[in-house]
Parts: C-alpha cells; sequence; structure tokens
C-alpha cells in the first residue's frame, strides 16, 4: 500500500516532533505550501521533497519509493507505528 509524499512528509515531520513552522523553518518549505502537501491539496514538487532529504537524508528512499533500508529508520519513528513503510532488508553489497 502506497501513501502520498505529503503524508509522508507529515509522518516524517511528526516522527522528528517539530511542529509546521519549525519543519517549515528548517526546510525553507513554505507554511501554506507545508499544509497543503500534508492534507493532499497539492502535490509536492522535485524542490521540497530535495529540501527534505538534504536535511534528512535518512528518509530519501522513503519519500520516493515507500523502501527504506532498515538503519534508515530514525529511533523515532519505529517499524511497528510505521507498517505502510515496506522494508528492504537487502544487504548493501
Amino acid at each position: 500500500m502506497s501513501i502520498s509524499q505529503g503524508k509522508k512528509i507529515r509522518l516524517i515531520r511528526e516522527s522528528l516532533e517539530m511542529g509546521r513552522a519549525e519543519f517549515s523553518e528548517t526546510t525553507g518549505i513554505p507554511k501554506q505550501s507545508l499544509i497543503g502537501y500534508e492534507m493532499e491539496r497539492i502535490k509536492p514538487g522535485g524542490e521540497a521533497l530535495a529540501a527534505v532529504a538534504n536535511i534528512w537524508p535518512e528518509f530519501a528512499a522513503y519519500l520516493l519509493t515507500d523502501k527504506t533500508k532498515q538503519q534508515q529508520i530514525p529511533s523515532g519513528l519505529s517499524l511497528s507505528d510505521t507498517k505502510h513503510i515496506e522494508v528492504n532488508k537487502e544487504h548493501d553489497v
């Protein structure tokens, strides 16, 4: 089951225990745009996704694919709380 990138941004923000204003200030994403993404009124573009991924690279694969390696999941975001994340358990080559 795939979820929207806007919902993923919200889950990331909440897992970091950040309010919208703080997340907006940190990423440079305007607060009204962030609200639009999270409420699925508008789809985040490449600049917004890159802003999140550049600050928190551990979320880059998750934002784009729904898949992430277990070691990329930060301690504040547990697998039991995020059943929508498909964990790739393959080892790095």
